[in-house]
């Protein structure tokens, strides 16, 4: 069991010897017990690349209740190339057998083909939001699907867009109506590109709620004694789908080692999600340990600092 009370001190005099320090607030839970630090009061706080974590739960409650597309249930390994083909007119021809490789888990391990970071916010920032499926589908795709890790937004956006024109429903509201009102989270506010949600970024939530996501993964689904996401499903999610060596680095305090459907699997049993300015969902389930951070840090090495004594 971790000294909880030893680690915030430490963060605390680090919080007084670095220059400047944007952490909004720090949420420690060990054993069911949850500590609150820096915490001030309750504001809407974008969770940037946390949000990722949103659409594979819904995308495992979609499966495990048996939604299905032209009488076909919902897995895995379903194509989405015969829902998304009519949406954007896909003039690189040279992408177009490769998307229609693209599976459902393709697009949760960031296999699609695509290069790191090719819709990331100074990509798309002049890009009109309605043309952003015809942008990502037509973004040359130069390696082979379902072999090469790289990091991306692009995939929680197809996954928004394939759910939304499957389904005919917002991705949105469709977690609104399978998570969020079950954790009584009211008070939030999820960004559009055009007519879909992004799924990968714009999601203001505040900290006692994004709090609750980290629970649902520390407790396999459930809030409140109640199963919210199946404990398979979970599980899945927070186990690792492909080895990542090119992005572990050792010298990290969470050095990657794998990736399951959007999260990150570290060493001595961590797992995390991360969002850029110091955004984190940390959890360890052999300490029945759950870290949340929320900051507006840019100097990662400031972010790193205060891990390294959370850790």
């Amino acid at each position: 069991m971790i000294n909880i009370k030893d680690v915030i001190n430490n963060v605390t005099m680090l919080s007084q010897t670095l220059p400047s320090l944007n952490i909004d607030s720090i949420f420690i839970e060990q054993d069911g017990k949850i500590e609150k630090y820096f915490y001030k009061n309750e504001q809407l706080h974008e969770l940037r690349s946390c949000a990722k974590l949103l659409v594979a739960m819904a995308i495992g409650i979609a499966i495990d209740k048996g939604l299905s597309i032209a009488n076909e249930p919902l897995t895995l390994n379903t194509k989405i190339f015969p829902i998304i083909k009519d949406i954007a007119n896909i003039t690189n021809k040279s992408n177009i057998d490769k998307i229609k490789e693209w599976t459902i888990k393709d697009l949760l391990t960031h296999t699609t083909g695509y290069e790191s970071q090719m819709m990331s916010e100074k990509f798309i920032q002049d890009i009109d939001k309605d043309n952003l499926v015809y942008y990502a589908l037509n973004y040359d795709i130069p390696y082979e699907v379902g072999v090469r890790f790289a990091y991306n937004n692009v995939e929680p956006f197809i996954l928004s867009v394939f759910f939304q024109e499957a389904f005919n429903q917002n991705l949105a509201d469709f977690i609104d109506e399978k998570i969020f009102k079950k954790l009584n989270i009211l008070d939030y506010k999820w960004e559009n590109y055009g007519k879909y949600c992004p799924g990968a970024t714009g999601l203001y939530l505040k900290h006692s709620d994004f709090h609750k996501i980290g629970q649902l993964l520390l407790n396999e689904g459930k809030y409140n004694n109640n199963q919210i996401i199946s404990s398979s499903w979970i599980k899945e999610m927070c186990s690792i789908k492909l080895e990542t060596p090119s992005a572990y680095k050792p010298e990290r305090v969470l050095p990657k080692i794998g990736i399951g459907y959007f999260t990150f699997i570290s060493r001595d049993g961590y797992i995390f999600r991360d969002g850029s300015n110091g955004q984190y969902i940390i959890l360890n389930k052999d300490k029945n340990l759950l870290i949340t951070i929320m900051s507006t840090e840019k100097d990662m090495k400031n972010v790193t600092e205060i891990l390294r004594n959370l850790i």
